[in-house]
Formats: C-alpha cells, structure tokens, sequence
C-alpha cells in the first residue's frame, strides 16, 4: 500500500495527465505497485485548496481527493484508531480518503497560508498505514 497526500504534481486530472503509466492499459504493463495507491484529502488543506486554485485553475489532490485515474477509485472516511476498515478497502487501485473531520490546519490559528496541509501527522493516519500490514502477517 501506498500512502500520500497527493504527488509532487497535484492537479487532480494528475493520474490521467501525467501518471497514467502507473496503472496497466493495452500499451504499457503498469508500474510494479503491488497494493492500492491510498490518498488523503481535507478541504481544509489552504495548500492545495486555494493555493493551486489560484495558480492552476483547479484545486489539488489533498483538497478535493482524486479526479478522472484511467481505474476504477473507491472513497472512504478517514478512521479513528480503534475502528477497523473494511476488508475489501485495500481491493482497489486508488482509495480516496476523506480526512476532513480530522486534517483541519492548526488548532491554534487560522492564519496558517497552508491550512492542513501538514496535519497527517496524527494516529489515525499511522491506523490507515499499518491496517495493510497488520492484514498481511
């Protein structure tokens, strides 16, 4: 498994544009990924949120979670540590995870220019992370 808050390149047409090589198609085998491609987002990431907007016209991954990818994508809510995920999550090539409850920018102030961009440091993102391993002992 795979966990990131979005590429280098954001946009979120970034899995049709400039990563498609990464999935399987009729010309190309795919990259040697071996589990789900997992992705958080937050609308609260200023980051990726307001920050691409202005500069690209859309906003990115971490903001809005992943647009058009040439497979099939599922969507699930980021879990607090003690709730399992379902068995099947990890079935799928790209699994967009909604962390808005949680990633929402400093407690302290809401001046950050980042907002939560930074905010997967917390349990519940090491929960998402290790729940592949722990499955595969």
């Amino acid at each position: 498994m795979h966990v990131c808050r979005g590429p280098p390149l954001s946009p979120r047409d970034a899995f049709t544009r400039d990563l498609a090589r990464l999935f399987p198609s009729d010309n190309h085998p795919g990259a040697p990924l071996g589990g789900p491609l997992v992705l958080t987002h937050s609308r609260w990431d200023r980051a990726t949120g307001f920050w691409h907007l202005r500069a690209e016209g859309v906003a990115g991954i971490g903001h809005s979670g992943t647009g058009p990818a040439p497979v099939p994508q599922f969507s699930i809510r980021l879990l607090e540590t003690g709730a399992p995920y379902p068995q099947h999550v990890p079935d799928h090539r790209v699994v967009n995870v909604n962390a808005d409850w949680l990633y929402r920018g400093s407690r302290r102030t809401r001046l950050s220019p980042a907002g939560a961009h930074s905010d997967f440091l917390r349990p519940e993102s090491a929960h998402l992370l290790l729940t592949p391993a722990e499955r595969s002992r």
